[in-house]
């Protein structure tokens, strides 16, 4: 099955091996941005499947000096050279043809920009396309679009130069506004003191606000999002991850906390620089441009009125690789992106770790047919929510993905992969319900201890239950053959009676469910009995 994306896709592509190399392709993303510039290597199969694969990054402070000259610094300008030649070397050595190379704010607003693009042209050989702000804004959309689930709200992507943001309607770009604060930018105008006065903190944050205040648009409502990209933010993030010592080593679909955001711009306010280095998770490079970007941060939060901002890792390079996915160029005013985030999300996982197909597939089927049985049968909509549901699903696709890895724990194999995979589009408890749910689907008492602290106390009972549907569903297709097609749940006397349709001998498939019958009475309170079927 090929991921569902918004523009047509070859239906013999669909239908090819995975295993297949005929139609992998790489490419690489090089981001000259205002602070760093990064080269990332996308490897996918079209409209299939896609991983990034490596990932290279060197800051620049390409606009360092840009404020006071409006112009590229002599000395930036070189370093930005190098580091191309160094890009162009590395696409060369990687056998990598195909190219894109885009230049941000600090290039967009250089008097000299046409002579240094030139010079990169010249002494690279990589020609570099200089986007607006509506298109810079838009690439970041295009990765929030297609990697969270956001539908209504907002979009904002700090980077070193400027900060854009994107007003988001039915998942559709709306307006948008590009500003210039980016962290290194304001650190130079308005922080160059570590640490800074109080006079310099309080003409930075009026700065900020009296630049906000004309956008009466960027307010939330209901249950609008906020989500939130850049290097600067990822960065903060990871520092309010270490400091509540979150257990999780995964920043996309992190809830960052306003509250955090105070507390860490509060803390960075009267450090040092080395006092800045010292904070556990805090970026070298990013230690003297901090400060600048929390404020900026806060400030957005304030203003829009949220208390919390969804971190999305991904950008605008994520956003030109969805562009060539989907259909190799913008051929059309809709925006390329997935159906479902969610679902794609799944499958462009299970693909990546060459899974069994047809046996994942049959699990699934036999599980959620239990849960609607059972959603019938118990009348309980709490307990069997469209939401457990999905997430049953989920872990069904990807519990034998560690089996790429080796046969022997491969349920621990899928719980790591699955954990590290981010499962763009699910929240952070969701990911670690889908891989506990694939850890125990073989064996063990499922326990939520390891990662409670990202789950809620009703997620031990939900676990359990989705542990064993996925748990008898596995025995139930033991041989992997397909041979229950089905199965029939019926009240019985001290519980439930379980009949798998089959016109086959199903022996080893009911003798292994037998074995793990008991998960089915700590999970649902009921006993299970299985008796044969027939598929009349």
């Amino acid at each position: 099955m090929a991921l569902k994306v918004n523009s047509p896709m070859p239906e013999s592509l669909a239908e090819r091996p995975l295993n297949s190399q005929t139609d992998l392709q790489r490419i690489a993303i090089i981001d000259v941005g205002s602070n760093s510039f990064r080269l990332i290597v996308m490897t996918y199969r079209q409209g299939y499947c896609f991983q990034l694969t490596d990932e290279v990054r060197e800051t620049v402070r390409l606009v360092k000096g840009l404020g006071a000259a409006g112009k590229l610094s002599r000395e930036a300008m070189a370093h930005a050279i190098e580091v191309m030649r160094m890009y162009a070397a590395f696409c060369r050595a990687s056998n990598i043809q195909d190219i894109i190379a885009v230049a941000t704010s600090a290039v967009r607003e250089a008097a000299n920009r046409l002579k240094f693009l030139s010079r990169v042209q010249r002494e690279t050989g990589i020609s570099v396309r200089l986007l607006s702000s509506e298109e810079e804004a838009y690439y970041g959309y295009l990765a929030a679009v297609n990697s969270t689930t956001l539908r209504n709200g907002f979009v904002i992507d700090l980077g070193g130069g400027s900060l854009e943001i994107t007003r988001v309607a039915d998942r559709l770009p709306c307006e948008t506004v590009s500003l210039t604060l980016g962290a290194v930018r304001a650190t130079e105008e308005w922080l160059p003191n570590i640490p800074p006065s109080k006079e310099q903190i309080a003409r930075f944050r009026k700065h900020i606000r009296e630049q906000l205040a004309p956008l009466k648009w960027f307010k939330l409502q209901g249950t609008w999002q906020l989500v939130g990209q850049g290097g600067s933010l990822r960065n903060l993030a990871r520092v309010a991850q270490k400091q509540s010592n979150y257990p999780l080593d995964e920043l996309h679909g992190y809830e960052l906390a306003a509250a955090d955001v105070r507390k860490i711009a509060k803390q960075l306010e009267s450090m040092t620089l080395d006092e800045r280095l010292r904070m556990n998770g805090m970026k070298p490079d990013r230690a003297d441009i901090a400060l600048a970007a929390a404020i900026v941060i806060e400030e957005c939060l304030r203003h829009a009125g949220a208390e919390t901002m969804l971190v999305c890792s991904q950008g605008l390079r994520e956003g030109l690789f969805y562009e060539r996915f989907f259909n190799g160029g913008r051929t059309s005013d809709a925006p390329p992106m997935f159906e479902n985030v969610r679902e794609a999300s799944v499958i462009n996982v299970a693909h990546l770790y060459n899974f069994q197909e047809r046996h994942a597939r049959h699990v699934a089927h036999l599980s959620l047919s239990m849960f609607d049985q059972l959603a019938a049968l118990e009348n309980d909509p709490a307990r069997f929510s469209a939401a457990e549901r999905e997430l049953l699903w989920a872990a069904c696709m990807l519990h034998d993905i560690g089996m790429s890895i080796d046969y022997n724990d491969h349920h621990r194999h899928s719980y790591y992969l699955i954990l590290n995979s981010g499962l763009p589009g699910f929240t952070h408890r969701e990911l670690a319900l889908i891989g506990l749910a694939a850890k125990y689907h073989r064996k063990g008492v499922p326990s939520t201890a390891e990662i409670g602290a990202v789950l809620q106390p009703s997620d031990q009972a939900r676990l359990l239950r989705m542990t064993a549907l996925l748990r008898l569903a596995e025995q139930l297709d033991r041989s992997r053959d397909g041979a229950v097609s089905d199965v029939r749940l019926e009240p019985c006397e001290d519980g439930y009676l379980l009949v798998p349709i089959s016109t086959a001998d199903i022996s080893v498939a009911i003798w292994s469910a037998q074995l793990h019958t008991e998960i089915f009475r700590s999970a649902f309170g009921k006993a299970l009995t299985i008796a044969y079927g027939s598929a009349s």
